[in-house]
């Protein structure tokens, strides 16, 4: 579990390690609005996560008679370790996809802010 968190939180803060600008982004204009929504996209996703795994460590999230929480984090780690796999293959994918044009940056780009932001609506509505 802390492994994984430490993944999530390397990763993202490697993404936000410059607390990026539009200004000081050093890609094209369009990548780096792109890049800034990912950006956004992706913390906001990484709260929501970590709001859940403290509502089940708290015991608010499930009734502890129905539900194992142990079981309950553990099988939400293993369901977001296996989706952001999927939106890496699935994000690769799309920009294969597009390989043949010049918006497959950025094309890659909108793959990942959108399934990040449907993972995000999906587990609020769930959890």
């Amino acid at each position: 579990m802390r492994n994984f968190l430490v993944v999530i939180l390397y990763s993202s803060s490697f993404l936000l390690s410059a607390e990026s600008n539009v200004e000081d982004c050093q890609l094209l204009g369009s990548l780096c609005t792109l890049q800034r929504s990912f950006e956004v996209a992706d913390k906001e996703l990484n709260e929501v996560y970590k709001n859940i795994m403290n509502r089940i460590n708290s015991g608010d999230l499930s009734d502890s008679s129905l539900v194992d929480s142990a079981e309950l984090k553990q099988s939400l780690l293993s369901s977001q370790r296996s989706w952001l796999q999927f939106k890496k293959s699935n994000c690769d994918a799309f920009y294969v996809l597009q390989s043949g044009g010049s918006q497959r940056n950025e094309a890659r780009l909108e793959c990942e802010i959108e399934m990040t932001k449907e993972r995000t609506n999906y587990l609020t509505t769930w959890y």
